[in-house]
């Protein structure tokens, strides 16, 4: 072999070692660094030792912003379209994780943790600006008003309550004129009454002292009396009475024996209401004193008894008082008493109970009548509602003490119905039959002409275009309200009512009832008449009744009455994300049961108090199950549920092993252990199947999309080339888009996003979680959300190093009964926006570029294993002698090429 040979066959072997460590060791050993961080993060998981305390801790800080609504003054209870807003914040809050391992299967590969989060107000802390501005984080107590997320959702499911609520105002209209009628006109008749009987017994004594026995003096006095009356009548008209009466055989029944005919009560002119109802009949005529003539026992055609009847009964009544204008009176005292039996001596509290306490902000007295919100509010309910909800402010405020208290709310409780037995009017003294209690009363109200003056009442169904259209039986109307299946009054009725009416459609029916699958019809006047075996027209009366009364009008004005509800809320931020009491609620059920959220903290801000003082656990942490397989669902949640963690002794549901729900206890409950898991499902847990029955199918629909399943989405680790799942905390599963390879912090990385549309995510079945249809009701709780997504995820690992989110919470402005918003006409606003951030750390950045990153470079061996940070474990044996190839490559490359070119110039000479 010549010399140019021997170089050649050297320069051949320098490149085939060099090319060795390029083509062969060098993808070994990135392979094997690969490989090894995949082994090393799954390895990561597979231990008890490697959930430690930075696991079970995490912060981050989530910095939110407010839409703050400024013109509440020029908006109504059932529309916001016009509101105004300004941005409020950054508001900026740590948010510490606490997880605790349940258990680790590493043969099932999986882990089962629960996890809660508490929040706090990060006073130092920044926000940055995509611009790079800094932005000091606003005070959690900072003042924000937005719409009342519960009011719609509280009117609607109050529909039934609002109606009987309704009946007690109408009713205590109804107690208001019997009261003024009782103070105005039946003391005086009493008393005339009594003056009658007086002067009969005054005549009965005269004719005794004259020697007539008692007996005869009884019998004869009575027609003495009617005799004195014709003269007293006569000498006042002039003279006008050709003869003298006969009251012999009518005089017993005038002034003792007469009674309504309908009823048995008695009307003669010593009983209590004789005088006011034979001097209300009218001056004797041809059409009243046949009335009056045969009510008290004479001929129709005896005029000059009727005179003599009718001239002493009203000369008596109106010497009494009969009539008189109740705020002029000075005997209003003697009146009260003589109807109630209660006797208040000082001036000032019979005052406040009869025209209502000065200075109150709703007249409150028996006798008054105010217009709340365009309904009539008679005083005498307030009265009552607070004799029973605080009888002794009420005593303070009106002045009186608790004998009077309870007498008079027996009176008045009588006339309104809500104490003892309703009271009973006299329909003779309105020319009418039989007696009207309130109930009666309300009833042919409601249906038809008010039954004492006539009319309507603005609380029936004769009401706006309806006026003067409906006139339902009494039966008819108990069906309505009480009786039928479908009775407005019933809880569950009332609500299926209102979603129909939202809707324009029935819920699925089927020969049992709502259920899933069932046939769904649509809801119109033709569909309601069917109900209740009515008119058309009195189906469109109901209908119009309930919807645009009752909800728009009527039970808005009650939530605000009686337990200070607003359609717009004004609170500290702080309030509206991590806990508010709302006072309908506390009305209804109790403290405890009032405390309501948008974003869940370990405990209910606000909440605590002396028996409280770690405040009020905002529920059952949840519960999550993970794959610690080393394969494409590393990290991936696979289920979800809960864990009994509040010690209430109760889970808040259970399931079967087919995922329905199972049957509560004999109280309603869910009894389980501490810490007992329960309610485990591979959905997202209000997506969940036995959710979708609860609506009877009709949850996937509202919501618009189909995406329920946690399992598959995304832990920390994910495909970087893929498409994956991300579970957006708990609102909703998305599938990210992949886009292309960029370098972040020195780290090549492929970028991803997820684009949630929040016209296919509305989430009020989350917030209200009443596990019935309820949580379908179209526009009881509109809120919408959507989120912008990047994540960067590091092909090696699989890791996504760095991720970035804006979420935003919208709420239809239009109320409720309104769906699919469209969100660039401004149908929906936003409420509230969320922003994220995570990154790798810069130090961690380095680390893994020279620990990773370096050692899958045809050059890796330059580190020789690498030191601190750096060092990678058993390679630097291997980097070792790849340097050695690389020397003696380069060297036999060099020591060749050095003998070619000598060779060559030895060719040359």
């Amino acid at each position: 072999m010549d010399d140019r040979q021997k170089a050649t066959a050297i320069a051949l072997a320098g490149l085939v070692l060099i090319g060795m460590n390029f083509m062969a060791l060098a993808p070994f050993v990135a392979g094997q660094v690969e490989a090894g961080v995949g082994d090393t993060i799954a390895a990561g998981y597979d231990s008890e030792d490697d959930y430690d305390d930075e696991w079970s801790e995490s912060t981050s800080e989530r910095a939110y912003f407010g839409y703050s609504i400024t013109n509440v003054e020029e908006l109504t209870e059932n529309s916001a379209v016009n509101a105004e807003f300004e941005k409020m914040g950054p508001f900026v809050y740590e948010v510490t994780t606490h997880r605790e391992l349940l258990g680790l299967d590493t043969e099932a590969g999986t882990v089962t943790y629960s996890e809660y989060d508490v929040f706090e107000w990060c006073e130092n802390c920044t926000w940055t600006d995509d611009d790079g501005n800094e932005h000091a984080s606003l005070p959690g107590s900072t003042e924000f008003t937005n719409m009342n997320i519960l009011y719609n959702t509280q009117r609607l499911a109050g529909i039934a309550t609002g109606i009987i609520y309704g009946e007690i105002f109408a009713k205590a209209g109804f107690a208001n004129e019997m009261m003024a009628n009782d103070l105005q006109n039946k003391a005086p008749s009493m008393w005339a009454a009594n003056e009658i009987s007086a002067s009969i017994d005054g005549v009965a004594a005269q004719l005794e002292a004259a020697g007539y026995d008692a007996a005869t003096a009884a019998a004869m006095a009575p027609v003495m009396v009617m005799d004195g009356a014709y003269d007293s009548w006569n000498a006042s008209a002039g003279g006008a009475g050709p003869m003298d009466p006969d009251f012999s055989s009518t005089a017993a029944s005038i002034l003792y024996d007469a009674a309504d005919p309908s009823t048995g009560v008695c009307i003669a002119l010593t009983c209590d209401i004789g005088p006011m109802l034979a001097a209300g009949i009218g001056e004797p005529s041809a059409a009243t004193t046949p009335v009056r003539a045969a009510l008290y026992g004479y001929d129709a055609s005896d005029s000059l008894t009727d005179w003599s009847v009718y001239a002493m009964a009203g000369a008596k009544f109106l010497e009494q008082g009969g009539g008189a204008d109740l705020t002029q009176v000075t005997d209003l005292r003697e009146r009260l008493n003589a109807v109630s039996g209660v006797d208040i001596s000082n001036a000032v509290a019979l005052n406040n109970i009869i025209f209502g306490v000065e200075g109150a902000e709703i007249a409150n007295g028996l006798l008054s009548m105010s217009d709340y919100n365009g309904i009539p509010l008679a005083g005498v309910a307030l009265f009552l509602l607070g004799a029973d909800a605080d009888a002794f402010t009420t005593m303070l405020d009106y002045g009186i003490g608790l004998t009077q208290l309870l007498a008079l709310s027996d009176y008045a409780g009588g006339w309104i119905g809500l104490v003892g037995q309703p009271t009973n009017f006299p329909m003779i003294l309105v020319g009418g039959s039989g007696m009207m209690d309130c109930d009666l009363w309300w009833q042919h109200s409601f249906g038809g002409e008010e039954p004492l003056a006539g009319g309507y009442i603005s609380i029936g169904l004769n009401q706006g275009s309806y006026e003067g259209t409906v006139d339902l039986s009494i039966e008819k109307v108990q069906e309505i309200l009480y009786t039928s299946d479908y009775a407005l009054t019933d809880e569950s009725f009332s609500r299926v009512f209102m979603y129909n009416e939202l809707s324009g459609i029935t819920l699925p029916m089927t020969a049992e009832g709502p259920a899933m699958g069932g046939v769904v019809a649509d809801w119109d006047d033709a569909y309601v008449a069917s109900l209740y075996d009515i008119s058309e027209n009195d189906a469109a009366a109901v209908r119009s009744w309930v919807k645009d009364f009752m909800f728009e009008s009527v039970i808005g004005s009650l939530l605000g009455f009686q337990y200070g509800a607003s359609p717009y809320t004004t609170q500290p931020i702080e309030n509206w994300l991590y806990g508010w009491s709302d006072p309908v609620l506390t009305g209804l059920y109790d403290e405890e049961s009032s405390w309501v959220k948008l974003e869940t903290n370990m405990t209910y801000f606000g909440s605590q108090n002396e028996d409280r003082p770690d405040g009020l656990s905002t529920g059952d942490y949840d519960v999550y199950v993970m794959s610690i397989v080393n394969d494409e669902t590393l990290g991936q949640r696979l289920m979800q549920g809960y864990t009994n963690s509040d010690g209430d002794g109760q889970c808040d549901f259970k399931l079967n092993a087919d995922g329905t729900v199972a049957d509560a206890d004999s109280d309603g409950g869910y009894p389980c252990d501490e810490g007992e898991i329960y309610g485990m499902t591979e959905h997202l847990p209000w997506r969940a199947p036995h959710r979708e029955a609860a609506t009877y199918g009709l949850l996937t629909d509202n919501i618009g999309n189909s995406n329920t399943v946690v399992a598959g989405t995304i832990g920390g680790i994910a495909d970087a080339d893929d498409s994956f799942s991300v579970n957006l905390v708990g609102y909703s599963i998305a599938e990210s888009v992949p886009g292309e390879m960029t370098d972040f912090k020195g780290i090549p990385m492929r970028e991803h996003t997820v684009d949630l549309d929040p016209a296919e995510n509305q989430i009020q079945a989350k917030l209200i979680a009443s596990n019935s249809f309820v949580d379908v009701l179209p526009g009881a709780l509109p809120v919408y959300f959507g989120s912008h997504v990047d994540i960067k995820v590091e092909p090696t690992t699989n890791v996504a190093m760095y991720g970035k989110s804006v979420s935003r919470f919208y709420l239809d402005l239009r109320g409720a009964g309104m769906t699919n918003p469209d969100f660039e006409a401004g149908d929906a606003k936003p409420v509230f926006e969320i922003h994220t951030a995570s990154e790798i750390a810069d130090e961690d950045a380095e680390t893994f570029k020279c620990k990773v990153l370096d050692n899958m470079d045809p050059m890796y061996w330059t580190d020789f294993g690498g030191e601190g940070d750096c060092e990678l474990e058993g390679t630097m044996v291997i980097d070792i002698v790849t340097a050695v190839l690389y020397i003696a490559g380069v060297s036999l490359l060099v020591y060749g090429a050095i003998g070619l070119n000598g060779a060559r110039s030895e060719d040359e000479d």
